[in-house]
């Protein structure tokens, strides 16, 4: 499988034409916003020869350096404890200004053998979400596993039932476009069984068990070795259930159990969660209430936007995911937000 081409639509043509006329030159001149805007990044490679889902492939190890690289130029990239101040009003900066957090989620290998030595050299703090039920292991997570079922599908058509209804067909709407559909379905609220559901979308795809792989993700030994190189980390859950599928009992046990590991693992007081998924259906107020009683300081969320001093959330901060962008639309729109305070899809 080869890496996705960058898209042809309308915001990638605006993208190219703004920065090749010198429009984003311009927008250096002009006042900042004060804003935070927080990027969510998954996997630092790329999708060749990967038999997974290739949405988590967020950018090129090239590309990577060539986006923190241009940020650290044009904004101000900031800590995770500078971001907590700027969410909790505490952040007494004189002048207003673009901030920028990077984050990461998951644990994928690839953050510490590419992310973390470019961000190192760079002087810039990521923060890190780990799973931590995946720490160290060579585990297939669930929307690993229901993308390598829809690739080795025998059958291009099948309807599932549960949570409800959803005809697939991939050869009429392609590989991606149903998977996003499957990823919809099982995200649900209401799938309060998923191990049954990827067992029926096994069944009725007549797709394969994923194989045995070599480690995929982080361990904490590499986990240790970022905090000393200046990384923060977070948690992620335990096990990167959808909250909401979850009764207050088992959210608790989810974010709870996390932190406990980080504590014990990593010798570091864990502040900052990032929910599963991040879409808005994915936490709920309850899902709030129970970070706060847990002692998080901050919960990010990963369904876009960006944020605003006296007008964000502490258990709902925005994040907006970075999925292969190219390198003229990454530019126009982080020059966009420097000066708007909004971050364009």
């Amino acid at each position: 499988m080869s890496a996705r081409p960058f898209g042809q639509g309308k915001h990638e043509l605006l993208a190219r034409g703004l920065l090749w006329s010198g429009a984003t030159v311009l927008t250096r001149t002009l006042p900042e916003r004060d804003v935070l805007l927080v990027l969510n990044y998954h996997r630092i490679a790329v999708p060749d020869r990967d038999p997974f889902d290739p949405g988590v492939f967020s950018a090129s190890r090239d590309q990577f350096y060539e986006q923190i690289a241009y940020l650290k130029r044009r904004v101000s990239l900031v800590t995770l404890q500078e971001a907590m101040a700027f969410v909790e009003g505490a952040d007494r900066a004189a002048a207003r200004h673009c901030r920028v957090l990077i984050t990461f989620d998951d644990g994928y290998l690839d953050n510490y053998q590419a992310a973390f030595p470019i961000l190192k050299s760079l002087g810039v703090q990521g923060v890190f979400f780990l799973v931590t039920s995946l720490v160290g292991t060579s585990h297939v997570p669930w929307w690993d596993h229901i993308a390598y079922v829809l690739r080795t599908a025998q059958r291009r058509r099948f309807l599932l039932r549960y949570p409800a209804d959803l005809a697939v067909d991939l050869d009429a709407k392609g590989f991606t476009p149903s998977l996003n559909e499957v990823f919809g379905l099982y995200k649900l609220p209401s799938n309060t069984e998923p191990v049954r559901f990827v067992s029926e979308l096994q069944q009725e795809a007549r797709g394969e068990e994923p194989p045995r792989c070599p480690r995929r993700f982080l361990d904490w030994s590499e986990a240790r070795e970022m905090v000393s190189g200046g990384m923060a980390i977070g948690s992620h859950t335990h096990s990167h259930a959808v909250l909401t599928q979850l009764g207050p009992e088992q959210q608790l046990s989810e974010m709870g159990q996390s932190r406990l590991l980080l504590s014990s693992e990593l010798g570091i007081e864990a502040e900052a969660l990032a929910y599963p998924v991040g879409a808005k259906a994915t936490f709920s107020d309850e899902t709030q209430q129970v970070a706060r009683d847990v002692g998080y300081r901050v919960a990010f969320s990963a369904h876009g936007g960006t944020n605003l001093p006296g007008a964000t959330s502490r258990y709902d901060v925005k994040r907006v995911g970075i999925d292969n962008q190219s390198s003229p639309r990454f530019k126009v729109q982080a020059a966009i937000c420097r000066i708007t305070g909004s971050y364009w899809p």
